[in-house]
């Protein structure tokens, strides 16, 4: 597809893609890496679509079900995840600040990082289409999925101590 073309999908569509995205992340951050992730599903998939008509329901979709699978994800990997912090949690308010740990140690990660594990876990696509995406080659991905594996610990130790 000509980049003119892309430009004109995105103009006529990347609104509709974001308003969606963010009527369920209820995130503006979210809802923009969301938009590019639909909006490149969108440029992979367009001459597929037989009708032309059905483009934004397609959209809509799309958007719902991504979406909805970083919201399964933020749970099942904060969930996962609180279980190192949380054995000595007991009350509603530690479990809260736990929440929060998770969402700093995700934060400290650089974009390389934080670009494998969501491609990974969230979208659970393979490492061919997360190089396609982001450029890393697939040894650079599973290092890095590596490096964010062993340095969970001692940044939720960090992160505790502050």
């Amino acid at each position: 597809m000509s980049a003119p073309a892309i430009k004109e999908l995105y103009e006529t569509y990347g609104f509709l893609i974001y308003g969606r995205c963010l009527s369920i992340l209820k995130s503006e951050d979210d809802a923009k890496d969301a938009l590019q992730v639909v909006f490149m599903k969108l440029v992979d998939h367009y001459d597929t679509i037989v009708d032309k008509s059905k483009v934004v329901a397609w959209i809509f979709n799309t958007a719902k079900n991504h979406c909805f699978n970083v919201l399964r994800f933020r749970k099942k990997f904060i969930s996962s995840d609180l279980s190192l912090v949380q054995s000595k949690s007991e009350n509603v308010d530690e479990l809260v600040s736990n929440r929060e740990i998770i969402s700093l140690v995700l934060s400290r990660c650089n974009k390389d990082v934080r670009a494998a594990v969501y491609y990974t876990y969230v979208e659970g696509f393979n490492q061919e289409e997360i190089r396609k995406l982001t450029g890393q080659s697939p040894a650079t991905i599973r290092r890095n999925l590596g490096r964010f594996k062993k340095s969970l610990p001692a940044i939720l130790k960090r992160v505790q101590s502050e």
